[in-house]
């Protein structure tokens, strides 16, 4: 077999993040409680020794080895994994109102460890779904599939992409989208890791490539989340990506995004922060009516003054830090 180089993210190499968010996704569905769970009962099949093996560095990889007490007593697992609950819920209502509303396919962006397919498989099978990915994630992805004999729906098909360097209209023609057909864009961990015109030219070609009714689902960043990153290289997450050389490049600009959307020839019709109440009171409430706990976490900053100017920056910026939306 092909040896695949881990230096860092690309054609060659495949996206470690997508390994861990599939890893807090598995973590997340032990939770024992249904109203607080992730929904992803595939992503664990998803994971092999091999995979986890390249996110060592990330505590979600130990987590999965432990008792689900214990692996939420790490802020940082119990964080993330409740933003990923809020993340991965949040997508797959939209997807199944948008299939409920007469659309006929569905386009993963980016797709990674997604698993949508697999899981809403009866609910997809007169549809069509494309995973729109780099080779080398698809591979990858491909391998576990066959290695723990998940079949791969007869509606499903995988198109490579580079981001950076393919167009999305000629890479979605080559594999049979159909622009006239009501569609269901899912673009989920992707955007923050792109420059500005990529992002842009993206999303312009789903406002210009598709038809009447489709919608788009996507996460986004605002631009002060960046400016943290750059300001407090510390934080867990930052020093992970930048390290796997996936770091966070690009912010939606604060206060505007409803323009900028706009700008690129789509309407902002929903938009929830992930630090925001109502995220929480959606999706963080446990059945006796407890909090599941923040989605912020990790190991807290040494020092004092680095720590309040962190917290400064977080409360006096109007932002949206970070973020899920539905786009029509």
């Amino acid at each position: 077999s092909s040896t695949i180089s881990l230096s860092g993210f690309g054609p060659g190499q495949p996206s470690r993040t997508s390994i861990v968010v599939a890893a807090l996704r598995a973590f997340g569905f032990r939770e024992p409680d249904p109203g607080v769970r992730n929904p992803d009962w595939l992503a664990e099949r998803l994971l092999g020794p091999a995979e986890l093996q390249l996110i060592t560095e990330h505590p979600v990889s130990r987590a999965l080895h432990e008792d689900y007490a214990k692996g939420r007593r790490n802020r940082e697992v119990a964080g993330m994994s409740n933003l990923l609950l809020i993340r991965t819920r949040f997508i797959d209502e939209h997807m199944q109102c948008a299939l409920a509303n007469g659309a006929t396919q569905v386009v993963v962006l980016g797709a990674g460890f997604d698993t949508r397919a697999y899981r809403y498989a009866d609910l997809l099978k007169e549809k069509t779904v494309f995973e729109v990915d780099y080779r080398s994630t698809q591979q990858l992805k491909k391998l576990r599939l066959e290695k723990v004999m998940i079949p791969i729906p007869s509606h499903l098909h995988f198109a490579e992409i580079d981001f950076q360097r393919d167009t999305l209209r000629d890479v979605l023609r080559a594999a049979g989208y159909k622009r006239e057909e009501r569609t269901f864009f899912i673009w989920e961990g992707v955007s923050m890791y792109l420059s500005e015109q990529s992002v842009r030219e993206t999303l312009r070609t789903i406002a210009d490539y598709s038809a009447t009714g489709s919608s788009l689902v996507m996460d986004f960043a605002g631009r002060a989340m960046i400016e943290l990153l750059a300001k407090f290289p510390h934080i867990p997450q930052h020093r992970y990506t930048t390290a796997w050389g996936e770091p966070w490049i690009f912010g939606v600009p604060d206060t505007r995004e409803r323009e900028f959307f706009r700008e690129c020839g789509l309407q902002l019709r929903e938009t929830l922060s992930f630090f925001g109440r109502d995220a929480a009171k959606r999706y963080l409430i446990r059945a006796d009516g407890t909090s599941l706990g923040p989605v912020r976490g990790g190991t807290p900053l040494r020092a004092f003054w680095t720590l309040l100017k962190l917290l400064w920056m977080f409360l006096t910026r109007r932002s949206k830090w970070y973020a899920v939306a539905e786009l029509v």
